[in-house]
C-alpha cells in the first residue's frame, strides 16, 4: 500500500474540512455556488493535467485546495464568467508557471481573489448579496439576488452591533465560505488538532491582527467594531485555511512566526485604511512575497553564527 505523503494528507484534510462550508453556503446563497465549484474543479483538472502532460511530470499533484477555496472567498453574486477567469489566470500564472502544485510563491487562493477584485472591481463591489432567510432555503434556488449596495464590512460598521446576531447565525451578507463564522472556528480548531495547518502562523496572525486593531481603536474608538473585525469577511478563512497552508508559508520555524505577525499587521491596516475593506487576502500575498526574504535572512544569520 503506498505511503501517503504528509503534504497530501494535509490537502485531503483541508479539502474535507471545506465541504461543510459548501453545504452551509449553498443553503444560504443557492446552487450557484455549487456550479462555481464544479467549474473550478473542471478548469483545475483541464489546466493542471494539460500542464503535467506538456511538462512530462505526471507524478505532480493537483492544487485541489485552491480549486475548493477560491469559490468560497469570492462574493456570492460575482458572475460566473469573471469568477472563471480569475480561476483560469490563477492556475496558469501561479500554479503552472511556477512549476506546479506546492511551488507557488504565494497562495493561489489569495491570488485568485486579488485578481478578481482588481480586474473586475466595479462588478466585484456589487456582487455581495443578502443571504436567504432560511438555513436551507438556498437548496431550492439558483442564487440570492438582493444586493447589499455596500461592502459587508462597511454595512456592519454603519449599522452597529445590532447586526451581530445575524452575523453569527449566517443571516448577514458575507462571502459564501464565511457565512457561519463559528463553524469556521470549529473547523479551524480541528485542522490545528490534526496538524493539517501550521499553528504558529495561525496564532500569530490572529493575535497581531487583533492587537493592531486594538491600537487603532484606541486612536479612533468611534470606528471600533470589536470582535466583529475577526468575524466579517474572509478573515477567519484566511487565519485557518489559507495563510497557514504548509505549501505556501515560510520554510523556517522562526520565519512562520514572523510571517504571521507581518500578515496580521498588514491585514488590519489594509482593512481599516485602504479602499478594500475586505482586502485581508492582500496580506496573504504580502506574507508570501516576504516569506522567502524572511527565510533567507534567518538562514544567513544562522550560517554566519555557525561560521563564527
Amino acid at each position: 500500500m503506498p505511503t501517503l505523503h504528509r503534504s497530501q494528507r494535509n490537502d485531503y484534510i483541508i479539502s474535507l474540512a471545506v465541504l461543510p462550508l459548501y453545504v452551509l453556503g449553498i443553503g444560504r446563497y443557492g446552487w450557484r455556488l455549487a456550479a462555481l465549484l464544479a467549474i473550478s474543479c473542471i478548469l483545475g483538472v483541464l489546466i493542471e493535467e494539460g500542464a503535467r502532460r506538456i511538462q512530462k511530470e505526471k507524478d505532480r499533484g493537483y492544487t485541489v485546495t485552491a480549486w475548493l477555496l477560491i469559490p468560497l472567498v469570492l462574493p456570492p453574486a460575482l458572475p460566473l464568467l469573471q469568477s472563471s477567469l480569475a480561476i483560469i489566470f490563477t492556475l496558469i500564472i501561479i500554479v503552472v508557471f511556477f512549476g506546479g502544485h506546492g511551488r507557488a510563491i504565494v497562495s493561489p487562493t489569495a491570488f485568485g481573489w486579488t485578481f478578481a477584485t482588481l480586474s473586475f472591481s466595479q462588478v466585484f463591489g456589487y456582487s455581495y448579496v443578502y443571504p436567504f432567510s432560511g438555513v436551507l432555503t438556498g437548496f431550492s434556488h439558483w442564487g440570492a439576488g438582493v444586493p447589499t449596495v455596500d461592502n459587508p464590512y462597511i454595512l456592519f460598521s454603519e449599522s452597529g452591533s445590532g447586526l451581530a446576531p445575524a452575523l453569527l447565525r449566517g443571516a448577514f451578507p458575507q462571502t459564501a465560505g464565511a457565512a457561519y463564522p463559528l463553524v469556521i472556528i470549529v473547523l479551524g480548531i480541528l485542522l490545528l488538532l490534526l496538524q493539517a495547518v501550521d499553528y504558529r502562523i495561525c496564532f500569530t496572525f490572529i493575535l497581531s491582527y487583533a492587537a493592531t486593531f486594538f491600537l487603532i481603536n484606541l486612536v479612533s474608538p468611534e470606528t471600533a467594531l470589536g470582535a466583529a473585525d475577526l468575524l466579517i469577511g474572509n478573515t477567519l478563512l484566511t487565519a485557518f485555511f489559507i495563510l497557514p497552508d504548509h505549501r505556501t508559508i515560510s520554510r523556517t520555524v522562526r520565519g512562520r512566526w514572523i510571517s504571521g505577525i507581518v500578515a496580521g499587521i498588514a491585514g488590519a491596516v489594509i482593512r481599516r485604511f485602504s479602499a478594500f475593506p475586505d482586502g485581508i487576502l492582500f496580506a496573504v500575498i504580502l506574507a508570501g512575497i516576504f516569506g522567502g526574504i524572511i527565510d533567507y535572512g534567518i538562514l544567513q544569520r544562522r550560517f554566519r553564527k555557525a561560521g563564527a
